[in-house]
C-alpha cells in the first residue's frame, strides 16, 4: 500500500535541538527570520546531515552556531519531538530529537554572546525563569518546563499557520 511517504509526497526531515545550560541560565538563539518564518527565540540545533547520527549533529550545531566545541558524551538526550506538516509549503513533517548539556567555564567563555551578526541570530544566556516570557514558538512553551526539570519526553505538535493547533505530550517515566 503506498502513501504520501512512499510516494515521496511527504518528507520527514531529522534534526535535533539543543538546550544547553549554564548554572540556571540557558543558552537561547534569537532567531532571524527568514523563509517566511518568523524570527523567534529558540534551542540552538538544525537538520541531520546524511549518514550523520542524532548526537554528531547536536556536536556539529552546536560548533556552527554557537562556535563552541562539545564532544558527544556531554549531550544527555531529554526527548523526541515529531511536528507533521510543520513546513507545508514543502509538505514536510519534523523529526526532532531533543538534548541538553551543562556548558563548562571554557565553553561558555567562547561563545559570542549579543553578537547581532551572528549568522542565525543573536546567542543569550537567559535565566530560566525568564525564557516562558520570551516569544517562543507555542508549542516551545509547553514542552521547556520538562526540559528544565530534566524530566525525558516525547510530544507532537501540530502547526497550522505557524500556531499550534493541537499537541500531545507526555512525560517518559
Amino acid at each position: 500500500m503506498s502513501n504520501a511517504y512512499s510516494e515521496g509526497r511527504q518528507k520527514v526531515i531529522p534534526a535535533v535541538l539543543l538546550y544547553a545550560f549554564s548554572g540556571t541560565e540557558v543558552l537561547m538563539l534569537n532567531a532571524r527570520a527568514k523563509d517566511g518564518m518568523p524570527g523567534k527565540w529558540n534551542g540552538l540545533g538544525g537538520k541531520l546531515d546524511p549518514g550523520e547520527t542524532p548526537l554528531q549533529a547536536a556536536v556539529r550545531e552546536f560548533e556552527e552556531e554557537a562556535s563552541c566545541r562539545t564532544d558527544e558524551s556531554q549531550w544527555k538526550w531529554a526527548g523526541q519531538l515529531y511536528f507533521p506538516n510543520f513546513k507545508a509549503h514543502k509538505a514536510e513533517d519534523w523529526w526532532v530529537t531533543v538534548y541538553t548539556t551543562e556548558l563548562t567555564a571554557e565553553q561558555r567563555s567562547s561563545i559570542p554572546l549579543n553578537d547581532p551578526l551572528q549568522p542565525e541570530g543573536s546567542l543569550h544566556l537567559v535565566p530560566l525563569s525568564r525564557v516562558l516570557c520570551l516569544d517562543l514558538w507555542e508549542g516551545d512553551a509547553k514542552f521547556l518546563p520538562l526540559v528544565f526539570d530534566r524530566v525525558p519526553f516525547q510530544g507532537t505538535f501540530f502547526y497550522e499557520q505557524g500556531r499550534c493547533s493541537r499537541h500531545q505530550l507526555s512525560p517518559i517515566k
